[in-house]
């Protein structure tokens, strides 16, 4: 039985996915001709795979259930394009080790957010936040950027803490309201946004994750 709940969520997830496009205009679609093409892979494939994550609602609410999860099997290889694609770009941060550490922390919680959404899949309360939660894996680059560029003042890096966090607790809010349940899906990125952003200065000055970062990834060489 479809769970009516979702019925709108394609909408609300339009939400994330013109911040995710704003946020990225700076530094990818405004200069797509300039960038390498190792960029235009990992930068299409999100693209893509947030693109799914808008159409999947509506598609379980309106077509057969097979529609369903023929999309869902080719998101599940956009989902490996996103971190593979993103392992290859780490070399090329430059000296940037503390967003490497920001970015690895992401892209763990990213997959286990889709390993999790794959496992849940025949419970489709859970299976579709583990889904959602997976957007919220990849918001403060793309809100760092957004606050960055929009309102210079302020430091978009810190701030796209409470734009993760925010609409977390109020979904978590929400789900304990109306169900008094509250879903590890919302739980998970909540604890680790805090290290995300407020670790990332730390890493980045840490000299043991610096050696780690030029010695196995090639960070700083490249």
């Amino acid at each position: 039985m479809k769970n009516p709940k979702f019925k709108t969520a394609h909408l609300w997830l339009l939400l994330p996915f013109t911040i995710f496009i704003w946020g990225f205009y700076y530094s990818y679609w405004s200069v797509f001709t300039e960038v390498p093409f190792r960029q235009h892979v990992h930068s299409l494939t999100a693209t893509l795979w947030i693109v799914i994550l808008v159409i999947q609602p509506w598609i379980y609410n309106n077509k057969p259930i097979s529609y369903h999860r023929k999309v869902g099997f080719v998101g599940l290889f956009l989902a490996g394009g996103v971190v593979f694609t993103a392992l290859a770009l780490l070399p090329f941060n430059g000296p940037f080790y503390g967003f490497t550490f920001s970015n690895l922390i992401q892209l763990s919680g990213f997959s286990t957010s889709v390993i999790l959404a794959i496992f849940n899949a025949r419970e489709y309360k859970k299976h579709a936040r583990w889904m959602i939660s997976t957007i919220f894996w990849v918001f403060p680059p793309a809100t760092a950027r957004l606050l960055g560029n929009t309102v210079p003042e302020i430091n978009g890096w810190y701030a796209s803490l409470f734009a993760m966090i925010i609409p977390l607790l109020i979904l978590i809010y929400l789900d304990y309201r109306n169900e008094k349940v509250i879903y590890r899906a919302y739980i998970l990125p909540t604890i680790f946004a805090f290290p995300i952003i407020l670790l990332n200065p730390i890493m980045q000055e840490t000299q043991w994750w610096i050696n780690f970062c030029q010695t196995v990834i090639g960070q700083g060489i490249k």
